[in-house]
């Protein structure tokens, strides 16, 4: 996720003055601003997810066969889109570069905390390594 995050904080402020001014002039809409946006990184929004996939999924020892393999591809795939979508969203609540870039940690460090990295391993089910 924030292989997709940071980056997409950084490009739309450089876009943000160009969006603004045709934007003001009655050029499109924002809706369609959004849609030729998405439709234009879509191709990578899917290649990266399936280059992660095609090297997580084995070797973390999901061995269970190829609908397992692309209910996997999916999830990262919702989460790639979902990134791009928050620092979208970040990048327009600011006007400068360097400050959505210093606020951007507060948004990673809370998906961090809350996104279950930090759960006791003992409360889990199932098989277990040894920690």
């Amino acid at each position: 996720m924030f292989t997709n995050f940071q980056p997409t904080i950084i490009i739309f402020q450089g876009e943000k003055p160009i969006f603004l001014r045709e934007r003001a002039s009655d050029m499109y809409d924002v809706w369609l601003y959004t849609l030729t946006k998405f439709i234009a990184e879509l191709p990578v929004l899917l290649v990266v997810p399936m280059l992660q996939n095609l090297m997580l999924f084995w070797s973390v020892g999901y061995q269970h066969g190829i609908g397992h393999f692309f209910q996997f591809y999916l999830v990262l795939v919702l989460v790639v889109q979902s990134a791009c979508g928050l620092g979208y969203c970040l990048s327009s609540l600011f006007n400068h570069e360097t400050t959505a870039v210093a606020i951007a940690p507060l948004f990673s460090i809370t998906l961090n905390v809350l996104g279950g990295y930090m759960i006791n391993l003992n409360t889990l089910k199932g098989p277990q390594l040894a920690v």
